[in-house]
């Protein structure tokens, strides 16, 4: 094998070591144990009820099902509603869960920044999609992938979170703000999460992989190949009756 023969297949080696680690699977029994015994994440982080089966993987966070259906109304973008039962989980939506320190670490953070938490007190919109909320976004980003943990939000991410005269995030796909709007909804490995609590932010359609194209591709000449021998046969069944017509006749 020569050398660069070598190196394409060390390559996609690598890719598909990358894909294996990323693909989602269900939460294991041990995964949600150790998730639920991290502090507060055995009641709801915004009212209160006990043993929650709903997250929010991008602040890290436990909430019950009643107060998941707000968090699915935030946007993707500001809360990644995922269920702990329902939903399969990937390595890095794990890690995730698990640096952001639990639903009272996410609590005393937001309230350093002047975020009222006490149950029933302020709208899930006012607390999650605030400045402070966002920020700890990249706290717990940046203790995933071992960089240091930023302290404030940069001027660009600021001014992405200005509210429009109609109340609503002004999110402009082709801003270079939204850089930093889906950084708040992948994982360490970048990649876009996708499941059963949440649609995907529009900015956040991802990229198909190689094998994922290879496979479409595959997939229309096999369609394209069934759809042609379908004519045909269609076509030699309408000659036979044609012939079996004219015989009678």
């Amino acid at each position: 094998m020569t050398p660069s023969i070598t190196a394409v297949v060390a390559v996609e080696d690598t890719e598909q070591q990358q894909e294996q680690e990323e693909t989602p699977t269900m939460m294991s029994a041990q995964e949600l144990t150790e998730l639920r015994n991290l502090p507060g994440n055995n009641e709801c982080i915004d009212c209160g009820k006990a043993r929650p089966e709903w997250a929010s993987v991008s602040l890290g966070i436990f909430m019950c099902l009643e107060c998941s259906g707000q968090h699915r109304g935030l946007g993707s973008h500001v809360s990644f509603v995922r269920s702990v039962k329902m939903d399969a989980w990937s390595t890095s939506q794990l890690q995730l869960m698990k640096q952001s320190g639990g639903n009272t670490a996410c609590k005393a953070f937001l309230e350093r920044h002047g975020i009222d938490m006490t149950y029933n007190s302020s709208s899930i919109k006012d607390k999650y999609d605030s400045p402070p909320s966002h920020l700890f976004q990249q706290v717990i980003k940046a203790r995933v992938e071992g960089t240091p943990e930023p302290t404030e939000l940069p001027e660009q991410w600021k001014s992405s979170t200005t509210r429009t005269d109609s109340g609503s995030s002004s999110n402009d796909c082709n801003n270079n703000n939204n850089k930093n709007l889906r950084s708040s909804g992948v994982g360490a490995s970048g990649k876009y999460m996708e499941g059963f609590g949440s649609s995907p932010h529009p900015c956040q359609e991802p990229k198909p992989s190689r094998r994922e194209q290879r496979r479409k591709m595959i997939l229309s000449v096999g369609a394209a190949v069934g759809a042609f021998a379908v004519g045909i046969a269609a076509a030699t069944k309408a000659k036979q009756q044609r012939k079996n017509v004219g015989a009678k006749q």
